[in-house]
């Protein structure tokens, strides 16, 4: 904890977080580097600052046991010992070579050609949730097209049956509710965190062995040919899939959510995609840049380094501003504006460095095809008169509980 005095932001109030550009905004003016003692760290609200940390380092990404204990608060660590030990084998919380020796074998999932190939099953999916509510003329965009989206697409590319979908949300959820850091009971929390990773680790090593004999081009085999080189166990295996399947699921439906709203508060920029659907990448870029689904991401540091004028000490905590450099003026010329012709657009959604997303390339197909088809097939998208619910409980993940929309 450092000896100077801070001015006093709370990261820790809902209210807050639900206004959380405003507050980023406060801070960027008057303490860009700034000590939160109700998170017990730092958080960065500049863009240079952002990529600086990101590639310090000083700063790791091996945070796990911190993470667990904080949101743990004073329960038991025990409640989370399966879910610490599944993380703990994710090329998330790894760095240097091991952290690599897992990336390039994850990258074979997520190759240019591979997001190819899964273009029309994208296609196919986001076609047939629209043929469901296409005569109501309304929906739930979350439940009834940001939800189901990723989780069938993810679903299909690990060659996982439909009917084990909602198993994985439910799952999927609880983990990502607890890594996220819980405004529930932390003990009830980590304990569905527990269960949940302890059911994705069984299911997965079940799926590796049924693949083992006849392996397919599924992502699951795709591992699998990693561990037949002797570079991967088969746990490492089962952690990269579940770390896989939450990332490209949890945050693409809070992502897809996240850029309707955007859509839905600015209808002029609606009306120029209707009107020119070959602003669709700018489109799906500036949605990204605009509201991120991960606003922040956490190092922790192993030596002493300064981020802007602040010194940081070993076992400091860094909450990495990506939201917040998203929407600082000295990156982006008026951030605050929400512009789908915006060029150029090097945002931080996806992080810089060694951690750049794994996934951002099916995220971004699954945005551009799932926008491109709703600004198709409802030109005249706008809001219901029942209000949306942001979910924002952490500084983690940011979307929405529910997104009334009519058409």
């Amino acid at each position: 904890m450092p000896d100077i005095p801070s001015p006093r932001f709370d990261f820790a109030d809902l209210d807050s977080l639900t206004a959380l550009y405003p507050l980023l905004a406060r801070v960027r003016a008057e303490d860009p580097v700034h000590w939160a003692p109700q998170l017990n760290g730092w958080v960065t609200t500049r863009y240079a600052d952002a990529v600086a940390a990101l590639r310090d380092p000083a700063l790791t990404s091996q945070r796990l046991a911190l993470i667990v204990q904080y949101q743990l608060r004073h329960s038991d660590p025990a409640i989370a010992k399966d879910f610490e030990r599944v993380c703990k084998q994710q090329m998330l919380f790894r760095d240097g070579a091991e952290h690599h020796r897992l990336r390039v074998l994850g990258n074979r999932g997520f190759t240019p050609s591979v997001m190819e190939r899964a273009r029309p099953m994208v296609e196919g999916v986001v076609n047939d949730l629209l043929d469901k509510v296409q005569a109501k003329g309304q929906m739930d965009a979350i439940a009834d097209f940001a939800q189901p989206l990723p989780a069938v697409a993810i679903a299909e590319l690990f060659g996982i049956p439909a009917s084990d979908r909602d198993l994985f949300q439910t799952w999927s959820d609880d983990v990502a509710k607890f890594f996220g850091g819980t405004h529930g009971d932390p003990a009830t929390d980590g304990r569905a965190a527990n269960d949940g990773m302890l059911a994705l680790e069984d299911y997965f090593l079940r799926l590796i062995e049924k693949r083992r004999p006849a392996p397919g081009h599924d992502l699951v085999s795709l591992l699998l040919a990693g561990q037949a080189e002797g570079k991967l166990s088969a746990e490492e295996v089962s952690a990269q899939c579940i770390l896989i399947l939450i990332a490209g699921h949890v945050t693409t439906i809070d992502q897809m959510g996240n850029a309707l709203s955007a859509f839905l508060q600015h209808p002029e920029q609606w009306k120029k995609l209707r009107d020119d659907p070959t602003r669709i990448a700018t489109a799906v870029e500036e949605a990204i840049r605009y509201d991120p689904a991960a606003p922040f991401t956490h190092r922790i540091a192993i030596k002493e380094t300064r981020i802007g004028d602040k010194t940081i000490k070993p076992g400091d905590v860094v909450y990495v501003g990506l939201a917040a450099g998203n929407r600082d003026p000295a990156a982006f010329p008026n951030p605050d504006t929400f512009d789908i012709a915006r060029s150029p657009n090097e945002h931080l959604s996806f992080a810089v460095g060694p951690h750049v997303c794994l996934g951002a390339g099916l995220a971004r197909r699954e945005l551009a095809i799932g926008i491109a088809a709703l600004a198709k097939r409802m030109p005249n998208l706008r809001p219901a008169a029942e209000p949306p619910r942001r979910r924002c409980e952490s500084l983690v993940f940011r979307g929405f509980h529910t997104l009334p929309v009519e058409f």
